[in-house]
C-alpha cells in the first residue's frame, strides 16, 4: 500500500507531499488543480512511463530542470528523477541501472478517459498495451520484444538497400531469426489474451449483461510469417520495409458478436475498457501473487448513476485504490484529498 507521495517540480506541482492513509483514496478538486498529475506521477513511478504525453519532458515543470518523484509503501521507497537527459530509478536510495530492473516492483494498474483508445485507437496503441502489460510480468518477453525489434531495424535497414536483382543470402538470415522470435512474441500474445479473456467477461457481467469478449488479430500465423519471408522478398524490397509481422499486430472488443468500435455507444466503450483493467488487476494477482494499486483517473464520466452505483459497490475492495472525478461520492472508510489551484 502506498503511503505517501512526494512530487517536485512535475506538472503543475512545484512540491507537493500527500499521505495516504486508507486503502481508498478520492482525489477532488477544480479543473487545473493538478489531480490527474498526482495518479500520473504514481503511474510513472510504477513504469517510468507516462500515460498521457507523448514527449515525457512535458512532466518537468516549465523552466525547470527536472522531476523528481517519491513513493513509499508499506516496506519499499522509490524514486524516479527524470530530466531532459535521462532518467535515475531508485529503490530504497540504490539507484537500478538497467529500467527492466526497476519495473514490476511497484504494480499499478490505471484507468484513463485516454485509454478509450484501445477501442478506438490505431492498432500501435493496443500493441503497446499487451507489450507493457505483459513484459512487466515475463522477462523474457522483454527480450523478445528488443530481440525483435533490433532484427526487424536491420532488416529494413538492408531492405533500403538491396536490389530485387541482388543475392538475398544476408536477407534470408535476418528472416529467419525475425521467424524464430516473431513466433515467440505471437505466441504469449495469445496466452495473454485467452488469460486476459477468461477474467474480463466475468468481471464485464456485474455490470451488464451483453457479451463481451477480446480477439486476438495477429497480423500472421506461423505458417504464412514464414512463407512471407521466404517469397516475399521482392515485395518487401519493393516497398522497402517489412511487410508482416507481429509488430502489425493487433486485437479488438467484440460486443454482442461485432466489434466495439462500430457498435457500442461512448458509455458501453469506456465500460468495457474499465472492465478490461479490472480484468488486467486480476491476471496480475494471479501471476505475481502480490496485490495491484487501482487507480482511477475520472472513472465515472459517462456512466449513468445505476451504472455508477454499480461501480462503486463492485470495485476490489482488497485492493488500494486512488481515484479522482469531478462527480461527488459518498461512500464509507473512504479518505478524502481536495487540492487547490496552485
Amino acid at each position: 500500500m502506498i503511503r505517501k507521495i512526494q512530487l517536485r517540480q512535475f506538472r503543475n506541482h512545484k512540491d507537493i507531499e500527500l499521505t495516504f492513509e486508507k486503502p481508498f483514496v478520492y482525489i477532488d478538486g477544480p479543473n487545473g488543480s493538478g489531480k490527474t498529475s498526482i495518479l500520473e506521477a504514481i503511474y510513472f513511478v510504477a513504469t517510468t512511463k507516462s500515460h498521457r504525453a507523448n514527449d515525457e519532458k512535458e512532466m518537468i515543470q516549465r523552466s525547470e530542470p527536472f522531476t523528481h518523484v517519491k513513493i513509499w509503501t508499506d516496506d519499499d521507497r522509490y524514486e524516479v528523477i527524470f530530466s531532459k537527459t535521462g532518467k535515475r530509478a531508485l529503490i530504497n536510495g540504490v539507484e537500478k541501472r538497467k529500467i527492466s530492473d526497476f519495473i514490476g516492483h511497484l504494480r499499478v494498474v490505471m484507468f484513463s478517459p485516454l485509454d478509450l483508445d484501445l477501442i478506438k485507437g490505431a492498432p500501435q496503441t493496443r500493441r503497446q498495451f499487451m507489450d507493457l502489460e505483459w513484459m512487466q510480468l515475463h522477462k523474457t518477453y522483454l527480450r523478445y520484444l528488443n530481440t525483435y525489434k533490433q532484427v526487424l531495424k536491420q532488416r529494413n535497414s538492408l531492405l533500403k538497400k538491396i536490389h530485387i536483382e541482388d543475392d538475398y543470402t544476408f536477407l534470408n538470415i535476418l528472416g529467419e531469426q525475425l521467424f524464430e522470435v516473431g513466433i515467440e512474441i505471437i505466441n504469449e500474445r495469445q496466452k495473454l489474451i485467452r488469460e486476459l479473456n477468461q477474467y474480463f467477461k466475468v468481471v464485464y457481467q456485474r455490470f451488464s449483461s451483453h457479451e463481451v469478449e477480446l480477439i486476438y488479430e495477429p497480423d500472421v500465423d506461423e505458417k504464412a510469417f514464414k512463407a512471407h519471408l521466404h517469397k516475399n522478398q521482392k515485395q518487401d524490397i519493393l516497398y522497402q520495409s517489412t511487410l508482416a509481422g507481429p509488430h502489425r499486430d493487433d486485437f479488438f472488443i467484440r460486443f454482442n458478436g461485432f466489434d466495439a468500435k462500430s457498435y457500442a455507444s461512448q458509455g458501453e466503450q469506456r465500460l468495457m475498457v474499465v472492465c478490461l483493467k479490472l480484468a488486467l488487476l486480476k491476471l496480475i494477482e494471479k501471476e505475481t501473487n502480490t496485490q495491484v494499486i487501482l487507480l482511477l483517473d475520472d472513472v465515472l464520466s459517462e456512466l449513468d448513476q445505476e451504472r455508477q452505483h454499480i461501480f462503486l459497490n463492485e470495485l476490489p475492495k482488497e485492493h488500494q485504490m486512488i481515484m479522482n472525478s469531478a462527480i461527488p461520492i459518498e461512500i464509507k472508510h473512504i479518505q478524502m484529498i481536495h487540492l487547490t489551484k496552485e
